[in-house]
C-alpha cells in the first residue's frame, strides 16, 4: 500500500472504500509474513549464538582446573552402584581428551576396580587390571574379582590362577582384595604358585582387608585356603563366604587345626555352618575386636554330635558383635551361650524377614536368655555392654522387657522396624526397678504398623524419666529419635508427625533432644 497516497486515512475518521479495505488487509498480511520471516531468522541467529557460547564454557576455556574436574568425577562415580564404577569412569574418559587427561591425573579414581564377574570359559584379563591400578599411584588400592564355573567345565578356572598369582607378586600393592570362585581349589591355586625373591616382598603382602568366597569345598581345601594368611601376614580384617553345609561342604565334624587367624582384629563369616564349626574357627581368633556372623536367612545346620558341654570360648578383646539375617524361628542365637566377651561394647542383631517361619513363642524366651548369658556368664561376662541394636525383631512387650532388663549398662538403644506394641514404654514407670537406668540415647525407626505402637507411649516414657529427679536418682537420657514411615496411615503416627515440633520443644525444656522424621 502507498503510505503517501493513504496518509490521510491515519489522520481522519472517514469511511474506507471496499478497495481501500482490501489494500489495507493486503498490507497487513505482507507485514505479518515479513515479521514471521524475521522471527525465523532471529531464532536461527539465537541458535547459532548458543553454539558459539558453548565454545566459551569454563571447560572449553580451560577455566575449570583439572584437579576440580577430577573431584567432580570422583563424586560422580562414588555415588554410582559398585558394579558400575569402572564402566562409568570409562564413559567419562570417552567424552573428550580434556576429561580423560583430568581423570588420568586423579589417582583415587583408579584405586578401585570391580566388581568383576568372570564366567568360564572366559579368562580374566590380568594385564588390563594391572594397567588400571598402576594409574592410582600411591593411593590404597581395592580389587574385587569373582569367577564362576560352568557345570561342564569344572576344571577350567576363569580367574587365570597363574596370571593372577603373578599380579599378586609383581603388580601394584593392594590394600583391599575380594576374591571368590566356585571351587576352593581355585583360590588355593592362585596363591599356591607365588614365587618371589628373598629381597622382594610380593605386592599382596600389603593387603589389610581380605574377602574370600567359595561355593564348594572340603574341610581340607578350606584349611589350605585359610593358610593363604601365612603368605599375607598383614591381613587384619578377613571375610569368608563359605559353602552351604549340607550341599557343597564335605567334612568329618571338625576342621583342620590350627587356623592362622591369630593376627585378625576383624572377622566376618557368611555361612550356615553348625555352631560347633563356627566355634572351631573362632578358637583361633584370640585378638578379634569385631565379629560378624551372617547366615543370609538360612537356619544353621544341626550337628547331632555337637556336645552341649563344650568348653566356653573367651574372646577377651572383642568389642563389637554382629549377628545378621538371623532366622527368628531358629536357635542360631544359641552361640551366645558359648561365648564370653568381657570387653563387649556393641551388640547388633538383624533378623531375617523374607518368607520366614514364625516362632512358636513370641516372647522369644530362648533368644532373651541367649543375650542375657553374655552379661551373666561369670568372671568373663560382659560388664560394659553399652550399645544394642535390634532390627526386624518380632516380639511381645514382655519378651522385649526380658531382654532389655537384663542389660542395665546400656547407654544407646536402637530398635529398627520393631514388630511389637508400645506397652513396654507405657508401663515402664510401674516397674519395681528403673528401666535402663544408664540410657543416654533411644532411637526407634519405623515400627511396624501391624501392631499398636503408639507414639504417645514413647513420649510419656521420655517425659516421666525427667520427672521427680533427685541427686541420688538422676536420669542420663539426652537424645531420642523416632522415624515414621510415610506409608503408615494409623492415627497415632499421624499425631506424631503433626505435633512433632511441639513435642521436640517440650522435650528440649527437659534436656532431651527429640527428633521425629518421616521417611
Amino acid at each position: 500500500m502507498d503510505q503517501d497516497r493513504f496518509a490521510h486515512l491515519f489522520t481522519s475518521n472517514i469511511m474506507l472504500s471496499s478497495f481501500e479495505l482490501e489494500s489495507v488487509r493486503h498490507e497487513i498480511e505482507a507485514r505479518t509474513t515479513t515479521i514471521r520471516q524475521l522471527e525465523f531468522q532471529i531464532d536461527v541467529l539465537k541458535a547459532e549464538r548458543e553454539k558459539y557460547q558453548t565454545l566459551l564454557s569454563p571447560l572449553r576455556r580451560n577455566l575449570l582446573p583439572p584437579e576440580i574436574l577430577g573431584e567432580i568425577f570422583t563424586f560422580s562415580v562414588s555415588n554410582s552402584r559398585p558394579f558400575s564404577w569402572d564402566h562409568q569412569l570409562n564413559t567419562l574418559c570417552l567424552v573428550c581428551s580434556a576429561w580423560r587427561a583430568a581423570a588420568l591425573i586423579h589417582p583415587i579414581l583408579w584405586a578401585t576396580l570391580g566388581w568383576y564377574y568372570i564366567y568360564s570359559p572366559q579368562n580374566f584379563d590380568v594385564g588390563k587390571v594391572k594397567a588400571w591400578l598402576l594409574r592410582s599411584g600411591k593411593v590404597k588400592k581395592t580389587l574385587h574379582v569373582m569367577g564362576r564355573h560352568e557345570p561342564d567345565d569344572s576344571l577350567l578356572c576363569p580367574l587365570s590362577p597363574h596370571d593372577l598369582g603373578k599380579l599378586f607378586v609383581d603388580g601394584p600393592p593392594l590394600d583391599t582384595l575380594s576374591l571368590a570362585c566356585t571351587h576352593a581349589e581355585c583360590l588355593e591355586a592362585i596363591f599356591g604358585d607365588m614365587q618371589c625373591g628373598p629381597a622382594k616382598k610380593p605386592s599382596c603382602a600389603s593387603i589389610h582387608s581380605l574377602t574370600l568366597g567359595m561355593e564348594r569345598a572340603s574341610a581340607e581345601s578350606f584349611g589350605r585356603v585359610c593358610s593363604i594368611l601365612h603368605r599375607i601376614p598383614t591381613v587384619r580384617t578377613l571375610s569368608l563366604a563359605l559353602p552351604e553345609i549340607h550341599e557343597y561342604f564335605i567334612y568329618d565334624r571338625e576342621l583342620p587345626k590350627p587356623l592362622p587367624f591369630g593376627n585378625l582384629s576383624g572377622l566376618t563369616l557368611v555361612c550356615d555352618w553348625p555352631i560347633s564349626l563356627v566355634l572351631d574357627i573362632l578358637r583361633n581368633c584370640a585378638n578379634l575386636e569385631t565379629l560378624t556372623l551372617e547366615t543370609e536367612g538360612c537356619t544353621r545346620g544341626y550337628d547331632p554330635a555337637f556336645p552341649r558341654d563344650i568348653p566356653i570360648l573367651v574372646l577377651p578383646r572383642l568389642r563389637t558383635l554382629q549377628l545378621k539375617e538371623v532366622v527368628l524361628s531358629s536357635k542360631d542365637t544359641d552361640i551366645l551361650r558359648y561365648l564370653r566377651l568381657p570387653s563387649l561394647h556393641t551388640l547388633d542383631i538383624t533378623f531375617y524377614t523374607m518368607d520366614r517361619d514364625e516362632p512358636d513363642d513370641y516372647n522369644l524366651t530362648n533368644t532373651g536368655s541367649d543375650i542375657a548369658s553374655l552379661v551373666t556368664g561369670g568372671s568373663n561376662r560382659a560388664t560394659n555392654l553399652q550399645h544394642l541394636r535390634l532390627e526386624s525383631l518380632s516380639i511381645t512387650s514382655q519378651g522385649l522387657y526380658f531382654i532389655l532388663s537384663a542389660l542395665p549398662t546400656l547407654t544407646h538403644l536402637t530398635l529398627e522396624r520393631l514388630e511389637s506394641d508400645s506397652r513396654l514404654f507405657r508401663d515402664a514407670h510401674t516397674f519395681s526397678t528403673k528401666f535402663l537406668p544408664q540410657l543416654k540415647t533411644l532411637k526407634i525407626h519405623e515400627p511396624s504398623e501391624l501392631f499398636t505402637f503408639n507414639y504417645s507411649d514413647v513420649y510419656n516414657f521420655l517425659r516421666r524419666r525427667k520427672e521427680g529427679l533427685t541427686e541420688e536418682s538422676p536420669d542420663c537420657l539426652e537424645e531420642a529419635g523416632l522415624t515414621v514411615s510415610k506409608a503408615h496411615s494409623t492415627y497415632p503416627w499421624k499425631i506424631a508427625l503433626d505435633d512433632r515440633h511441639y513435642h521436640a520443644s517440650e522435650m528440649a525444656k527437659k534436656g532431651i533432644r527429640l527428633s521425629i522424621a518421616a521417611v
